[in-house]
């Protein structure tokens, strides 16, 4: 490759990223984005020429009534009025409201009042009721519902509600009380700030490594896709800057911050590593190696699902490795620990006991069991759905049962069935704790769910492909596993992820059979100081975030895979 290839290859991100702005800028039409939110003009004095005249007119229009309106004359202050009330405010509580969080509340109301003026103003001037009065209405309405409850949630966001409840409680609504204790009270823990204070044998090692497992998986899966690299190394930039922000703010901390930031940072180092690893590699191979490498991803990514469980709570296999290795269990010198006079190494804990499945708690709980939900409910829904489709009645009359058993009954039925039934069937077995059976439980019910969808998937599959796959001397189990699986899967991914998503806010349910999952504790907060008492609000507000940008990545993830394999165009799945 000479030097010229590499250069080329080197700006064509840059190259790709400015031919994209400058193409969204030459295709942008004001008067046609007025036109789909307030409708089309109905004015007979407009032409083309003179429509777009107007659209710069009521924009500026627009704007002066944001900035310099009254609520005197109109139906709310514009932005220059609003800041004349920008200086510190005490409010009934006692807090201090400051400027900046006044201007900021300001800034962002004038926006949605200008965007709501300009709906207005193009409707009336343009005159699109005539034309269709149902848009017209429906733009009106709309911007206007925009402004208020973009003010009022601004307002309640920086300046009504006091957020110190969450900032105290953050790490303890990431994974639970005894958790928290088990990793940030220990002897010799650098997240312990005040070492005379500390108690217990430090843990956190445990969440760690398996945060830094999923960085390489996050860096590898990202590195094999065709988007711009630039885009995901601009985009997890800035995702890894607001989590350092929101760990290191050092508003009510009861950790050691500096420690945190280091350890983000190498999650970070290992994701951009492997990320960059990965492109190379997809960037100089072939399509046949690429797709292989990324079954080895996928494999990979339900190996940490496993390891995250074994390495919280290890067997007593993993035990004796760990001695065998040189380890000595911690707890048989616990005191010295506590004292200050001894620090275990990872052997050392390795070799002693883990935190107990009945200690976990927070957003971990809820990662964990909607993963089991989505790993294992896939799992069995493969196998359910071939149950299903089979002749032999030895496969097929279980496999119904089944599906038609759990779908019969509601998500939080079945896990009261995990607390009080379950036990009785698995204490002959296994002595499984709460959360082993909520995992097992989430997925079982997944994977009958997901067992439907596939089997609409398997009955669209061509005849013309498992009759190819015969002739090419295929057994019956690689034609269902290379043929039948992958375009099942292909034609119903939309529907599959619907489902991981769907398990994946049912984890809220867990609060209901006692378990310390993450929406439960968000919602006691208030009771953990006499400080907050009342301030219930924010915490449940910052849950409803939480649930939805994880909802939202998956869609966003179901709808790049689904583009790369082509079901986003017509005639997709012959493209696939």
């Amino acid at each position: 490759m000479n030097s010229e290839t590499e250069e080329n290859i080197r700006i064509s991100p840059l190259k790709e990223i400015s031919n994209s702005v400058s193409e969204w800028y030459n295709n942008f039409s004001l008067v046609e984005f007025e036109e789909s939110i307030a409708g089309k003009s109905g004015a007979s004095y407009l032409d083309d020429n003179s429509s777009k005249i107007v659209s710069y007119v009521t924009v500026g229009l627009a704007v002066i009534l944001g900035l310099f309106g009254s609520s005197e004359f109109f139906t709310a202050d514009g932005l220059l009025s609003m800041l004349d009330s920008t200086t510190d405010q005490v409010l009934n509580d006692g807090r201090i409201v400051t400027s900046s969080e006044s201007a900021l509340y300001s800034s962002i109301s004038a926006i949605a009042l200008i965007m709501a003026w300009w709906v207005t103003l193009s409707v009336l001037i343009k005159q699109t009721f005539r034309k269709n009065l149902t848009t017209a209405l429906l733009g009106i309405s709309t911007a206007w519902i925009i402004f208020i409850v973009t003010r009022g949630l601004s307002h309640f966001i920086l300046i009504e509600a006091d957020w110190v409840v969450v900032w105290a409680n953050r790490d303890l609504v990431m994974m639970g009380q005894l958790m928290k204790e088990q990793m940030t009270q220990a002897p010799g823990s650098h997240m312990c700030i005040d070492v005379n204070d500390c108690y217990g044998i430090n843990q956190n090692f445990r969440l760690w490594w398996t945060t830094y497992l999923s960085c390489v998986l996050i860096g590898g899966a990202y590195g094999t896709s065709d988007k711009n690299p630039l885009k995901f190394v601009i985009g997890f930039g800035i995702i890894a800057g607001i989590v350092s922000l929101l760990a290191t703010n050092p508003t009510e901390v009861s950790y050691n911050t500096d420690t945190v930031m280091t350890k983000i940072l190498i999650c970070v180092a290992f994701t951009y590593l492997s990320f960059a690893a990965s492109y190379y590699y997809s960037s100089r191979s072939e399509e046949y190696l690429v797709n292989r490498f990324r079954s080895y991803l996928m494999i990979y990514a339900v190996s940490i699902f496993f390891f995250a469980i074994i390495i919280m709570d290890p067997p007593e296999f993993v035990k004796k490795l760990a001695e065998f290795a040189g380890g000595t269990p911690a707890q048989e010198f616990s005191e010295e620990i506590i004292a200050g006079t001894a620090v275990p190494t990872t052997m050392d804990k390795l070799a002693g006991n883990g935190i107990e499945a009945s200690q976990w708690g927070g957003l971990f709980v809820n990662l964990i069991v909607a993963t089991a939900g989505c790993v294992l409910g896939f799992g069995i829904g493969v196998v359910l759905a071939f149950g299903r489709q089979s002749k032999l009645p030895l496969f097929k009359v279980p496999s119904v049962m089944l599906i038609e058993l759990v779908r019969s009954g509601p998500l939080i039925c079945w896990l009261y069935f995990a607390v009080f039934m379950m036990p009785d069937l698995m204490d002959p077995f296994y002595d499984a704790e709460d959360i082993i059976r909520m995992l097992l439980m989430f997925g079982i019910f997944g994977g009958c769910y997901i067992a439907e969808v596939l089997r609409g998937g398997l009955q669209a599959v061509d005849s013309g492909q498992k009759e190819a796959a015969i002739a090419l001397g295929l057994s019956p189990i690689q034609t269902k596993l290379t043929v039948e699986l992958p375009n099942a899967v292909r034609t119903t991914l939309p529907s599959i992820v619907s489902v991981f998503i769907g398990l994946w806010k049912d984890t809220t349910l867990l609060f209901i059979v006692n378990i310390l999952d993450f929406f439960k504790l968000a919602k006691d907060l208030p009771n953990t100081d006499l400080r907050f008492l009342g301030d219930f609000l924010e915490p449940l507000y910052v849950t409803a975030i939480v649930f939805w940008v994880f909802a939202f990545y998956l869609s966003r993830l179901s709808m790049g895979i689904e583009k790369n394999l082509g079901l986003v165009k017509e005639g997709g799945g012959e493209i696939a």
